[in-house]
């Protein structure tokens, strides 16, 4: 019988990317909370991506650090997004090891390539809507339609009749 695993089992998707003689380094995918954060700070972070064509000279260079800061992982699997000195270290980087750090990411981050995360994305926004609208369209039905609950005879008050 197959054993499962667990979260705990899986190491994260990296490669190992040769930065000039004998130095490599470990480039892992960036997480959804990374992205987040990189979208906080760049909104138009996926179309600059696009546009750019994985030439790390046509993009925003404080976006390539960030995205190439965000590959890395520290001892307990943070990543060095946010961390100004790698950031800056990943900006001053020659273009060649730039752009071979940003497809290593690229890989790791959507191994099945950007466009079908980007149409599952929006096939998810789109079914989230859907569900919206709909859960307003029941919620906004039932509070229509909903009378005001009956009260039991020991619940009424008494009223005495008028002119007493």
């Amino acid at each position: 019988m197959a054993s499962k695993l667990s979260l705990l089992d899986v190491l994260p998707r990296h490669e190992r990317v040769d930065i000039g003689g004998d130095q490599k380094l470990d480039v892992f995918g960036i997480s959804g909370e990374d992205i987040g954060r990189i979208l906080d700070r760049w909104p138009d972070a996926f179309t600059q991506m696009a546009m750019s064509n994985s030439q790390p000279t046509q993009m925003d260079g404080g976006l390539l650090g960030a995205l190439l800061a965000a590959g890395q992982r520290v001892s307990d699997g943070v990543s060095l997004l946010g961390n100004d000195e790698a950031e800056s270290r990943a900006r001053s980087l020659g273009v060649g090891d730039q752009m071979n750090i940003l497809q290593a990411v690229g890989r790791c981050t959507f191994p099945e390539g950007v466009g079908p995360f980007l149409e599952a994305l929006v096939l998810n926004s789109t079914l989230t809507e859907e569900a919206v609208q709909i859960s307003v369209q029941v919620a906004s039905k039932a509070q229509r339609t909903a009378s005001p609950p009956t009260q039991k005879p020991s619940e009424q008050l008494n009223t005495h009749p008028s002119g007493n």
